[in-house]
């Protein structure tokens, strides 16, 4: 190989074409078509992420145009001009020639892009804050793309002397590996996914995720190996074609072509199964969380887990980065999985075949979503559900909404679906019911709380009865408000936490969402009479004091905690001090314990009227604070809270409540966890060992005795001192074994924290039509509690990470402010309706009012009157309010359409300026070649033969 030749090669080629005002065009055109497809479409606001996804799906058949457009000249041009011959004369190889004008071919390509790259990240850079390795890593994945077409087109120049049948000849070679990504249009199922996998699209995919695959490169290089070859092998038909008297090698070549795309499409495979990958973007958007890549790792390729996701290929704005993660994170198992996960990825629409199997064979229904696009409202419908079956298991996942964490909830299902038996979590049966059962009231069935749908997902959910000694064998146990059992109910409970049962404790002094939940301090209702019974007292409760006297805790019961700090200041007016929110910004203290994995990397919880735990100073228990409040804080009395009614407190909240300030820490959720020895026992359970130790004292002084009656007999009396210490023994071991007991229990001060609302607000996520969200970590919370205290902790970590996707902040903030103006003039004109309509309305009561008083009038003609006017007025009055409601109606309607058009304005303009700006940069490099290139042309031409 001759370096110099290639070189000279290289810069003839280059030269030529950058010397000529022609390429610059080509160059325009395609930085033209780019931002076209990248900003023009209405998918790239409604997406509202700053990157290029609407670029990734049209490149393919840019370039179909544009690389036939460089390549055509390569040896076509050279024939054409006779100087094809001149160049196989030159001492050098073949391989010299067709390098060397590859090279100058993908040179001719990287400038292109580098035009490219430079203007789309200016208008990324000016709309949003784009993430600049994600950004790199598509172009990088451009340019494997590019340099691939330029291999297979330089095979097409090589064919013919023409530049039209290069440029056709090199659009028909590259065509089949742009369009196989719509194999399913013409191939079957199964064919069509494998057509796919060898797809320009499908190994450029990963590139537009940021993730770089030596498959997918190596994918890239082995093409443009074989068309290298294969150029050698057309360029040098001189040397095998034969002639007139000579044999042709043509079978020969082809032959071993063959066996090169073999040996290229093995490789291929080979990658593709020992596959290395970096994520390349700054917010690590396409990376597993290391758990979760030890977890797929683990699973067996004997039992493999197949994946069927049934996807829309279009979704609304609020759901685009669901489906971004989903689509990515399904594709990062399948990298990572190898054998032991098959992924299939269905491209699902409405009343299509793969709609169709979704709902039969997987219960995967369409959800109706609605969605705004450039000031229009529409349903649709959207497809985003997932099945894992591995042998006969089988868990469906049928929808994802915006906030459910993407990676975990399929992680959770594949190891789910994996494994061979799952843990068992018992629920308590207490007043607070988790399980739906019967409503007899409504007379209708009533659903599980969504925590319960939710560990059914992970475990065996089983119910526990107390009424009975607590033996039932399971790994953690749920009790939910604890003191609402009855004193023998409460005994069965306190013993099994004693024995070292795995227990979640949630306890509130004031159960907020819980209606029929008795508060702790307070006495439990009287069942309700019916015509048999009659009047019944209210049944007793049990003493949960023993409980907290065992755990070492002091549990405040009759107070709730209160706390000046609102992170969301929208929300001022309808929250109370009550609601206790803890974040990082609610204190100077640590508020969420770093050390424990049940409580660190939290970010928000919101307690609803919570109680507090502080640790006893005798206990030996280790106690660790898991969530705390700021210092700006106090109590109120439980029973101060809800404004008293002739009922009893069941109004609403108590305006004149006694919020007592106090300054201080508290403490709403702990662990504790340690040895439970005889100092942490209660009173009544250390005289429990009293009897006990009495027989061995008995029999020591028994034993006595007997030495001292019979001095003769020395063997008998050592005998009885033997057995009178052997019987200390086994009393102390005894009364030790009884003892010592492992606790491990998790305590929160508020039951409200797991209940369904909070589930529901996580599965909203962040809706782009809404003011404020609310992200709120309350479900991560009380998950990771109860699967530390399981011992299962595979999903914890991946359970609190929160992907960012980088958005148009600018449009963000245009589209925020024009929102926020719709909105003042929205509430004006609904405040000036109100004020109107409370005229009308006094209006009328004053003219009922004067005709009730009326003087010089008798009662009879008064009350007439006023009934005469109260009917008439009535319609006036309606007719009135119908005329302002009809008003408030058009003018609401109207500010709509105007912040619709102000939007669209807003997208119109920048979309015009983003497709406008990018193609200049090159225009101005080509006509400055253009008038140099005259202005050299002139020099030394004599001013009479200039035109």
């Amino acid at each position: 190989m001759k370096f110099n030749v290639i070189s000279a090669i290289f810069r003839r080629n280059f030269y030529s074409y950058f010397s000529n005002p022609t390429g610059y065009v080509f160059i325009c055109v395609f930085v033209l078509l780019n931002s076209f497809a990248a900003f023009w479409p209405h998918e790239f606001f409604n997406a509202n992420l700053a990157n290029l996804d609407q670029l990734n799906r049209y490149l393919p058949y840019i370039l179909l145009v544009f690389i036939p457009a460089i390549t055509m000249s390569i040896w076509a041009e050279e024939r054409r001009q006779g100087t094809d011959e001149l160049l196989l004369t030159i001492p050098a190889g073949d391989f010299d020639v067709v390098l060397g004008k590859y090279l100058a071919a993908v040179a001719i390509y990287t400038v292109a892009l580098l035009f490219s790259l430079i203007c789309n990240l200016a208008v990324l850079n000016f709309l949003g804050r784009p993430d600049v390795g994600l950004f790199l890593g598509t172009y990088a994945g451009y340019w494997m793309v590019g340099v691939a077409m330029l291999a297979i087109g330089m095979v097409a120049s090589f064919l013919t002397g023409n530049l039209t049948v290069g440029f056709v000849l090199g659009a028909l070679f590259n065509a089949p590996l742009a369009f196989a990504a719509k194999a399913d249009v013409i191939f079957p199922a199964e064919m069509a996914l494998a057509v796919k996998r060898w797809s320009l699209e499908e190994q450029f995919r990963d590139f537009g995720r940021g993730v770089l695959s030596l498959s997918n490169v190596a994918y890239f290089i082995l093409i443009v190996a074989v068309m290298l070859y294969l150029s050698m092998v057309l360029i040098g038909r001189r040397h095998w074609q034969g002639g007139r008297d000579g044999t042709s090698l043509g079978g020969h070549y082809l032959a071993r072509t063959l066996a090169l795309v073999l040996i290229a499409g093995g490789l291929i495979y080979v990658f593709d199964q020992y596959d290395l990958r970096a994520d390349v973007t700054s917010e690590r958007l396409s990376s597993l969380s290391a758990q979760t890549r030890k977890l797929i790792r683990e699973l067996d390729p004997k039992r493999p887990v197949r994946i069927d996701a049934y996807i829309s290929p279009d979704v609304p704005e609020a759901y685009v980065q669901t489906r971004l993660d989903l689509v990515s994170t399904l594709r990062e198992f399948d990298s990572l999985g190898g054998n032991s996960v098959v992924l299939r990825i269905h491209d699902t629409l409405p009343l299509s075949g793969e709609a169709e199997q979704a709902e039969q064979q997987y219960g995967i229904a369409a959800r109706g979503i609605m969605s705004r696009s450039r000031g229009a409202i529409s349903r649709e419908q959207l497809y985003l559900g997932v099945a894992f079956a591995s042998g006969l298991d089988k868990v469906v996942v049928p929808f994802f909404d915006r906030g459910i964490p993407v990676e975990y909830e399929l992680v959770r299902s594949i190891c789910t679906v994996a494994q061979q038996e799952r843990k068992k979590i018992g629920v308590l049966a207490t007043e607070a019911r988790l399980f739906g059962g019967f409503n007899q009231q409504t007379m209708s069935p009533m659903r599980n709380e969504l925590l319960i749908e939710e560990l059914e997902k992970q475990y065996e959910v089983v119910q526990v009865s107390s009424d009975a000694p607590i033996t039932d064998e399971i790994d953690v146990l749920l009790a939910v408000q604890p003191s609402s059992l009855s004193p023998e109910q409460m005994e069965h409970f306190v013993e099994a936490v004693r024995k070292g049962m795995p227990t979640a404790i949630f306890e509130d002094p004031f159960p907020a969402m819980a209606g029929n939940v008795t508060p702790t301090s307070a006495p439990k209702r009287p069942p309700q009479m019916n015509m048999f019974s009659g009047n019944q007292p209210p049944m007793p409760k049990g003493d949960i004091g023993r409980l907290w006297e065992i755990l070492g805790v002091d549990f405040m019961a009759d107070k709730v905690v209160w706390q000046r700090y609102n992170p969301y200041p929208k929300l001022s007016g309808f929250v109370s001090d009550e609601w206790v929110f803890v974040d990082s910004s609610a204190g100077e203290n640590e508020v969420f314990s770093q050390k424990q994995p049940i409580s660190s990397k939290l970010q928000t919880l919101l307690f609803l009227f919570p109680g507090s735990i502080s640790r006893l100073n005798a206990s030996s228990l280790k106690f660790e604070a898991l969530v705390q409040t700021g210092d700006l804080t106090g109590t109120v009395r439980f029973d101060e809270i809800l404004t008293p009614t002739m009922f009893g407190t069941g109004g609403g909240l108590n305006d004149r409540r006694r919020q007592i300030p106090s300054r201080e820490i508290y403490v709403l959720a702990a662990h504790v966890h340690g040895k439970l020895d005889s100092d942490n026992l209660p009173m009544s359970d250390a005289l429990a060992q009293a009897p006990a130790e009495a027989p061995a004292a008995d029999d020591e002084a028994d034993g006595d005795a007997e030495i001292g009656a019979a001095d003769d007999d020395d063997s008998d009396g050592k005998a009885s001192k033997t057995d009178a210490s052997d019987g200390e023994d086994d009393a102390s071991d005894e009364g030790k074994e009884q003892a010592d007991r492992d606790v491990n229990v998790v305590l929160v001060a508020d039951i409200d924290v797991l209940y369904s609302d909070f589930f529901q607000l996580r599965a909203q996520g962040d809706d782009p039509d809404q003011e404020f969200n609310l992200n709120l970590d309350n479900v991560t919370f009380v998950l990771n509690a109860l699967d530390v205290l399981a011992g299962d902790e595979r999903f914890v970590e991946i359970r609190k990470r929160r992907p960012q996707h980088r958005t148009l902040v600018r449009i963000e903030e245009r589209t925020k402010e024009a929102r926020q103006e719709a909105h003042e003039k929205a509430e004006k004109f609904r405040k000036d309706f109100e004020e109107a309509s409370e005229k009308e309305e006094q209006k009328f009561r004053d003219e009922i009012h004067r005709l009730q008083n009326l003087k010089n009038v008798d009662e009879i003609t008064r009350v007439q009157r006023a009934a005469m006017a109260q009917q008439i007025g009535q319609r006036r009055r309606q007719a009135e309010l119908d005329r302002l409601q009809k008003r408030l109606d058009r003018d609401v309607n109207r500010i709509e359409r105007e912040l619709a058009l102000e939007v669209n304005g807003v997208q119109d303009g920048y979309k015009m300026w983003a497709v406008i700006l990018p193609p200049i940069p090159p225009l101005l490099v080509g006509l400055a070649v253009f008038f140099n290139r005259r202005a050299r042309e002139r020099e030394g031409v004599s001013r009479a033969r200039l035109r």
